[in-house]
């Protein structure tokens, strides 16, 4: 009986089965409708997994670069710090070309104010100004760069790390204002020292006198030749800086800090200290006559 009932069951099975297909039978005029109604779904289907692949290698895509930008990122504020660094410990009374050329514009005075402060900042500090290319116009080149006397200027934190002692109350700005007036010194020497070299005919005979026995009793010694240098006896008409207690501390301050070499020369058979002024070690072209 049970095997009976159990074929019976199967038959009825079968029968619906057979019922529910004839229902999806479809007549003939219907047939071509049917077939364009499945091939633009199909089409649809394509399409929107097409549109799903590509979704997803853009996804793909942005979650490779993020380390990448995180690096930007971490590379943007170190440089951020960097220019915060310099724009702190650099015054404003640093000198400026009358005019540079960046990608074609020319910068004046007032047109610097069409960078912004950070790219300012490289400007000044010779670095990179965040794609800003600043191209040398004609006539400042390598050569014209290497006639100015080298100012490294003291930073805050530097002028904090040394000795309270040796600091005393100097101040960043203060050294560094002496640091500009001795280069000066420097300049007004290498101009001397370049006027008697090509005959010194616009000199006076003092002065082209006491050039010569600079030329060949200081510039020409070793550790002076080639670089920018000045005299104590500079100092004594000085404004920032003079031959005071005050001027001596700031000069022992600076020979401390790889700033100033002294050198021991004789000019008409008295012995003086010649100061040489050391260029910026992390811009070696810096500097050198």
């Amino acid at each position: 009986m049970d095997t009976c009932g159990d074929l019976g069951a199967a038959v009825s099975q079968r029968i619906a089965e057979l019922k529910r297909l004839a229902l999806l039978r479809l007549e003939d005029d219907a047939k071509e409708l049917f077939h364009q109604d499945m091939s633009g779904l199909e089409a649809s289907v394509q399409a929107l997994e097409d549109q799903f692949s590509s979704l997803k290698a853009f996804v793909q895509r942005e979650l490779s670069a993020v380390a990448k930008v995180e690096a930007l990122i971490d590379a943007s504020r170190i440089q951020s710090e960097h220019l915060h660094v310099i724009a702190t410990n650099l015054p404003p009374r640093l000198p400026r070309p009358a005019s540079s050329s960046v990608q074609g514009i020319s910068l004046t005075s007032t047109g610097m104010g069409a960078l912004g402060s950070g790219q300012l900042d490289a400007l000044k500090s010779g670095g990179s100004t965040g794609g800003i290319v600043v191209a040398p116009t004609a006539g400042d080149d390598a050569g014209r760069r290497r006639k100015e006397a080298p100012r490294w200027y003291v930073a805050e934190r530097e002028l904090e790390a040394v000795s309270s002692y040796l600091r005393g109350r100097l101040q960043a700005d203060k050294v560094n204002s002496a640091l500009d007036e001795l280069a000066g010194h420097a300049q007004n020497n290498s101009k001397l020292i370049a006027a008697v070299k090509g005959g010194g005919n616009k000199l006076a005979p003092a002065d082209r006198k006491r050039a010569t026995e600079l030329l060949h009793s200081v510039a020409a010694k070793d550790g002076v030749k080639g670089h920018y240098w000045f005299l104590e006896s500079d100092l004594r008409d000085g404004a920032a800086i003079k031959l005071d207690k005050t001027g001596k501390s700031i000069l022992t301050l600076l020979r401390h800090l790889g700033r100033l070499q002294e050198v021991r020369c004789s000019i008409d058979g008295v012995g003086t200290t010649v100061y040489v002024l050391v260029e910026d070690t992390r811009r070696p072209d810096f500097g050198r006559i």
